[in-house]
């Protein structure tokens, strides 16, 4: 039985990092990405997603050799989602498709309808992808019998269409609403990053997750309740591509254990911390319980150190 599912986009990256080194073909995507995030935590972990017809079985194959669920992962047209990832900073990056690549919409289309053996999970992440899947895949998880927690995180870069988001009626029946502080600027540009995140919890009823990188993350409970900064675990960095996605699982897999909302951004936190240590997805080190309870013992005791309100 899959206890939570990763939708949205599998790509296959170029990867360049602000000294210059660049590592090619590497498998990545907001749906791999969440999933391993979550997977660290023990969770069963299915991925709806598609992968372009020359990467299809490698992509399968490889995930399912990493206890990953393959069965959602359909064909796309062309050669998938191809992206340079260009870090200009630890802080700022840009995601470029490749002249090669099927459109975002081509993947988007591609992913089919959810499997009937992913309906029943108790959870979902609903991964940056198009503007209209978001909605239609809110829309669609809304209406599952099962009645999901449902996570969400959003894209504004220039080859999606960003407006639909613009009015933030969307996030009506979603859990937890995880973007990074730099998509909230493009998208809402907040004079106050603090009463941005607690008004949207007050108004949806959702809990508010704004990642600000190495900075940590901001989270307000639903209802616009208390407010905790939550800071990033100091590392090894080797590649933060995929941090932000590895969060949005770590946190999702806590809401499934019913934990506090804060204690579920320290298991994100947790998760990404993991992702910086390696250069991809799948070449991520699974800890241990041990070795990712004391990390997450870490976060927790300098939560408290911060303010709330």
């Amino acid at each position: 039985m899959i206890d939570l599912v990763t939708v949205g986009w599998l790509t296959v990256d170029d990867i360049v990092l602000p000294e210059g080194s660049c590592q090619k073909d590497v498998l990545g995507g907001g749906a791999l990405y969440s999933a391993v995030g979550a997977q660290i935590w023990g969770r069963r972990v299915g991925i709806h997603s598609a992968a372009g017809a020359a990467y299809l079985d490698y992509t399968r194959g490889t995930m399912a050799e990493q206890e990953l669920d393959v069965e959602g992962i359909a064909p796309a047209p062309g050669n998938g989602l191809q992206l340079w990832i260009l870090h200009e900073s630890q802080k700022t990056k840009q995601q470029i498709p490749k002249l090669s690549s099927s459109t975002a919409l081509e993947m988007d289309a591609g992913r089919g309808p959810l499997p009937d053996s992913y309906k029943g999970a108790r959870g979902f992440h609903i991964a940056p992808q198009g503007s209209a899947s978001t909605l239609a895949n809110i829309r669609a998880l809304r209406d599952l019998p099962s009645d999901p927690i449902v996570t969400l995180d959003v894209l504004a870069d220039a080859y999606v269409d960003p407006t639909p988001y613009r009015e933030s009626d969307f996030l009506t029946g979603v859990t937890a609403f995880l973007p990074s502080d730099a998509e909230v600027g493009r998208l809402w540009q907040p004079t106050d990053l603090e009463s941005w995140a607690r008004e949207q919890a007050r108004r949806f009823a959702c809990h508010v997750a704004v990642k600000c990188g190495a900075e940590g993350s901001l989270i307000c409970e639903a209802g616009g309740g208390q407010l905790h900064q939550v800071p990033a675990l100091p590392v090894t960095v080797v590649d933060t591509t995929g941090a932000g996605d590895a969060y949005c699982g770590g946190f999702l897999a806590g809401l499934l254990e019913n934990r506090p909302v804060e204690e579920c951004a320290g298991m994100g936190t947790v998760s990404a911390s993991y992702i910086v240590e390696a250069r991809g997805a799948l070449a991520t080190r699974r800890p241990d319980t041990g070795d990712r309870e004391a990390r997450l013992a870490a976060v927790m005791s300098e939560i408290r150190a911060f303010r709330t309100v």
